[in-house]
This record gives C-alpha cells, structure tokens and sequence, in this order.
C-alpha cells in the first residue's frame, strides 16, 4: 500500500524546515549580476550567476532581493566607493541570508556588500585586456599609423543628441580661421549593454568608405565609469587596432585612460579638444606653406638684388678700365711728340684713328655686354616666374582634384547618377538569394523611396 502522499505545501514547508535548521544565519557569497530590477516600492531584485571560466558557460544561477530598507543604505555606499552604479555584468561579493518561501521558492536576501571587491575585478578585467592586446602585438598598431597631411574629412562616432557631438561640431566647423572640414555621422550607442556592438557596427560602416576619410573620431559628453565600461571591452579595442584610419578618442572622463584611450592614436579628455587638435594641425600646416612662401619671395629678390650688384660692378669696373687705357695712350703719344719732330703730324693722325677705332669697339662692346646681362637677368627673372607659377598652379590644381573627389566620392552624388539601395527589414540586400516572394521592400533614390512587394526574382 502506497503512503499517503504529502501537499506540495507541505513539502515546501519541510524543505523550508530543512534549510533554516542546517543553513548558517548569512554567508558571504560572490557573483555576477545578470539582471537587476528596483521596482515601485523600492525592492531591489536580482539574477546572480556563475560562469566556468575555461567555457563562459553558465554554472549556477539564483534569484537575489535587496529589501527597500536596506537598499538605500547598500546603494548609495556602494557607488560612493566604487563610483558607479549596480548594473549587469559586475562582478559582486554580498552577504545573504537564504530563505525558502512556499510560493516564491528558494531567494537569497542580501544585507551587505563588499564594494573593494567589484573595483578590484573590474581593474584586473582592464588589465588583462590590455595584456592580451599586448601580447598578440597589436597594442600600438593603430598609433603607428601616419596621419593624414590635411586632415578635413572626419567620420564622428558619437550619439546624435550627445552634447559633446554638438561642442565638437561647433568648435570644428566655427573655427577663427575659416578651415573647411567635412564630416559625416555615423550614431552609435554609447553607454549600456549595446554600446560596444554598437560602435564596432559604426566602424564596419566606415571601413567600407575608407578612401573617402582620413580619420575617425569616438566622442561623448562623458559619464559614470560604468557608462564608459563598454570603452574597455576587448573586441572594441582590437577593432581599433586593426583599423586602417587613425582614430581619436573625446570619451570626455578625466581620471583615467580606458583602453580605447590606450590604443587610439590619440586621446583627449573632451570633444573639443579633439576639435582643436584637428585644427591645430591644419593650422601648422598652413604656417608652413606661407614660411616657404615667403622664404622663395625672400630668395628670389636677394638673387635679384645680387645680380644687379653684379652687373653694376662690371660695368664700373670696365669704365675705368677704358678710362685708364686712353690715360696710357695719351702720354704715348706725348712722348712720341717731343722725340719724333717731323714724323709726329702722321704718326699722330694714324695713332688717333686706330685710338678712335678701339674706343668706338670698347664701347660698342661694353654696350652689348650691359644689353646682353640685362637680357640675361629679363631671361632668368621670367624662367623664374613661370617655375613659381608652375608650382602654385600645380599645388592649387592637387586641391582642386581633392575637392573635386570629395564631392564625387559622396553617396549622395553617386545615387544622383541613378543608383539606388534596396533594403529589408532595414537591412541593405546585396544578393537576391536572400529574397523570397511576397517579401516587402524600400528602395531608396536620390530623391525619396519606393515601398514594393517581390513577386519574382
């Protein structure tokens, strides 16, 4: 004969039973939080888990309960210390008290929590990031990369509503000096779970656009550490690493680095300091181009004013040469004049002929010599010109091109040659097997969008 079987109630309450009497009053207990909910009247529930460490795999789970009472006390400590809030994905250590309730089953009621505990996994799960991006030598790739000699095509990762998006824009494109910069959004997720899948989809955006930009900028308006964990995720740092664009960081936090810090090629504290830097160097440039601009000005007047000595000195320097010679002749002559008495009439008249013929050659020729330098000077000044021509042409001309590629390269321009994006599900369609019939799909033109339903591929 059977026995007669128990209530599920009673059996509740002989487990109950079973667990004050063998269970110690409270034990201190470590996890992480998987789920957590502060409802109306401000309890405070939770999921806890455990994961195996060599497999990620889930090994216990349990539900927790931080009563209103003792969760206005617990919260405010906790986040005084450690500086952030209770969120997913921390690591806890707690003191509970389990409890067995007939209805609502087994529950561990926490009292207490030890906040160095959390601070400490969260500052070795950042170390050893950073170690494993070191050790698969990767680290500094991104900082190797050379920056762009004119950096003004900017793709900005950021929140649209962020305000630090808005300070980086105004500080940018309302520069003193008037520097044209083209920049493109790409919005992403900042904080929260989504965060770090977010930003790397926007990268992956990007990458698919790579000639068109020379740099990346990561900004927000700053916040908690906890908003900003997602910056010292693993996969979004090596991301950046492998990124062929030099990418700057604005997160917007002053006490310490994240690991995206770490491995942009550079970081500021705020966006508009990244804005500044872009400007800046513009700016540097700009001052060199009009250094050597007026380095060649200088050059080119002191050859001219050089030259122009030159020429005056020889032509000084033949006058009195010529001067000196017919000093010379005429004494020649004197002296003929008191030794030779009857021969002195013609030897006078022939010597002052061949005088008078190579007078008149000295001075046809030190006139051709003086036009001939100044054709020479006119010739080189001109070869001179043209080449500075040339060169501001050809410079100008570069700018022009990349002017000209900017605009044409931009997806605007190529969907005005007639081009077009069909989407479903908001997802772009690159292959029709992906299609089936009766599927609905947007279409996407230059100028607005067509909504059709597939009846045959």
């Amino acid at each position: 004969m059977q026995p007669k079987p128990l209530s599920l109630f009673e059996l509740n309450n002989q487990i109950k039973g079973i667990l004050k009497t063998n269970c110690e009053k409270s034990y201190w207990v470590t996890g992480e939080i998987s789920e957590i909910k502060v409802n109306h009247s401000g309890h405070c529930y939770l999921e806890l888990i455990q994961k195996d460490p060599a497999s990620d795999q889930i090994i216990a789970r349990s539900r927790a309960t931080i009563w209103a009472t003792g969760y206005r006390m617990i919260k405010p400590y906790f986040e005084t210390t450690t500086k952030q809030p209770l969120s997913t994905g921390l690591d806890i250590m707690i003191k509970v008290c389990v409890e067995f309730h007939e209805v609502y089953g087994l529950s561990l009621n926490i009292t207490d929590i030890e906040p160095v505990y959390t601070i400490g996994e969260l500052a070795l799960r950042k170390q050893n990031v950073i170690q494993r991006l070191n050790e698969e030598g990767v680290l500094e790739m991104n900082k190797e990369l050379e920056f762009p000699y004119l950096c003004h095509k900017i793709a900005v990762i950021s929140s649209v509503t962020a305000a630090g998006y808005e300070d980086f824009m105004d500080q940018l494109l309302s520069n003193s000096s008037g520097y044209k910069f083209y920049v493109k959004l790409f919005p992403a997720t900042m904080q929260g779970k989504e965060a770090e899948k977010s930003i790397i989809s926007s990268l992956d955006k990007i990458y698919q656009y790579e000639s068109v930009f020379d740099a990346v900028v990561i900004i927000r308006g700053g916040g908690s550490k906890a908003d900003l964990s997602c910056f010292d995720s693993y996969w979004l740092a090596y991301h950046i690493t492998q990124f062929p664009l030099p990418v700057l960081t604005g997160i917007g936090h002053e006490q310490d680095d994240s690991v995206v810090d770490l491995v942009a090629y550079n970081r500021f504290k705020t966006p508009t300091a990244v804005a500044s830097f872009l400007i800046d160097t513009i700016t540097e440039h700009d001052v060199n181009l009009h250094q050597v601009e007026e380095q060649i000005i200088h050059c080119v007047g002191e050859l001219i004013i050089d030259t122009q000595e030159i020429f005056v000195s020889v032509v000084a320097n033949m006058t009195q040469k010529i001067k000196d010679l017919v000093l010379r002749k005429n004494i020649i002559l004197q002296d003929f004049n008191f030794s030779l008495t009857t021969l002195a009439k013609k030897v006078v008249y022939h010597k002052k002929i061949v005088l008078n013929k190579r007078e008149t050659r000295l001075t046809i020729s030190s006139k051709n010599f003086w036009n001939n330098r100044q054709q020479d000077l006119q010739t080189f000044i001109k070869i001179l010109m043209k080449h500075l021509n040339f060169v501001f042409e050809k410079n100008k001309n570069r700018l022009e091109r990349f002017d000209d590629r900017i605009v044409y390269l931009n997806p605007r321009q190529i969907m005005k040659r007639g081009y077009s994006i069909t989407r479903k599900n908001g997802k772009v369609i690159k292959d029709s097997h992906s299609l089936e019939k009766g599927d609905d799909l947007e279409t996407i033109l230059y100028k607005g969008k067509i909504v059709s339903v597939l009846k045959k591929k």
